[in-house]
């Protein structure tokens, strides 16, 4: 409710009830009773008035914002021969959760804050299918961290993502809610499928440091409980009159884990972009695994429910020797419309082929809606 309609009906219930008391009777104990009521209301308007912009019974002097998402769709997967099963599913690409982030000024350059984020997947779309329900997360954390923030950057400790999370999604990709985006989700491992793409951080308990922003770039630093370093450099900008943006990174190698370097860029050329992404496991032992995803997208106004977001996108995956596949292909295309607030439908296509093993092409299909709160 808006605290200014709140104060104003405080105020005008301490009044009316004044008035009728008044009117009822002048002997002292009622005028005595009254003006305690009126008093009581007094505090209750003032405690209300110094929580504007934050939550009653929080902490004073900290704003708490609450939001999250529901993200749900119908899912058809077959793996191109005799198995095929529908599926209703979380979508993956931008999974169910709620969030919550608290902010406090230290001075007026400097502040503290922290996030709370839980995942709730109850059926995910990344899942193997074919069989039946994939399971999910009832309610797992995706951040739990606290933050400071000033001129001299962002320094974080706790759950979080790691210096090179998101690194793949550095582009124009408008229609990457429809799963069409380089960390394939659509979740038809029982289709035979293991597309590996990579690079992309994860979430893990880390201290991460990122920079100022210097004309469009920035620069990030990560690591995590077992030492695992990662570190990002991106940038954001106009160059000849375009849109562009890139992400580069780095995450070096630990006991049993081989280093990765890998990136995206977008050129937004205005009715349409271009999108890509890669990933290079620098192996030793001659089992490299490299993957790469181009893909055109575009967005424009064509209803009056809101925008159209159309993308296609080609990705192609040498799977690794340990993956006994072979190269991988996979051709989305993906459709998001805007419907309302906060409110978006998807649709989806996706095939799979170039299995050296028994299976063969796969098919994947996604339709659903996620609603922002």
């Amino acid at each position: 409710m808006n605290h200014k309609h709140l104060l104003a009906g405080v105020a005008a219930t301490a009044l009316l009830t004044a008035g009728s008391a008044f009117a009822a009777s002048h002997s002292g104990d009622q005028l005595q009773a009254q003006a305690a009521m009126i008093d009581a209301l007094s505090k209750k308007v003032e405690q209300l008035s110094a929580n504007q912009g934050g939550v009653s019974g929080g902490v004073k002097g900290v704003s708490l914002k609450v939001s999250g998402q529901v993200n749900r769709a119908v899912m058809f997967v077959s793996d191109g021969n005799d198995k095929s099963a529908f599926n209703y599913v979380d979508n993956d690409a931008s999974s169910t959760r709620v969030r919550w982030d608290a902010v406090a000024n230290v001075s007026d350059s400097t502040e503290v804050g922290t996030r709370l984020e839980m995942e709730m997947e109850s059926n995910t779309s990344a899942g193997a299918v074919l069989n039946g329900n994939a399971g999910g997360n009832a309610f797992v954390a995706r951040h739990a961290y606290v933050y400071i923030k000033g001129g001299f950057g962002t320094l974080t400790t706790g759950q979080q993502g790691e210096a090179t999370e998101g690194l793949l999604h550095s582009s124009f990709n408008y229609a990457s809610l429809a799963a069409i985006n380089p960390e394939d989700t659509t979740g038809i491992a029982n289709a035979g499928v293991n597309f590996l793409s990579f690079g992309d951080g994860g979430r893990e308990d880390a201290l991460r440091y990122d920079t100022p922003n210097f004309g469009g770039a920035k620069a990030s630093i990560s690591t995590r409980d077992n030492g695992e370093v990662t570190a990002a450099i991106r940038y954001a900008g106009q160059v000849g009159g375009m849109g562009v943006l890139a992400a580069l990174g780095y995450e070096a190698g630990s006991a049993g884990n081989d280093a990765i370097v890998a990136g995206s860029f977008g050129i937004n050329f205005g009715p349409v972009a271009l999108n890509g992404s890669f990933g290079d496991e620098l192996d030793d032992n001659n089992n490299d695994r490299f993957y790469y995803a181009l893909g055109l997208a575009h967005k424009g106004s064509y209803v009056d429910m809101g925008p159209t977001s159309l993308g296609v996108q080609y990705m192609s995956n040498n799977g690794g020797a340990d993956a006994g596949q072979g190269n991988i292909y996979s051709v989305g295309f993906g459709l998001v419309q805007g419907v309302a607030a906060g409110a978006e439908a998807f649709a989806q296509l996706t095939f799979h082929g170039g299995n050296e093993g028994a299976v063969g092409d796969a098919i994947a299909s996604m339709v659903g809606m996620r609603v922002k709160f």
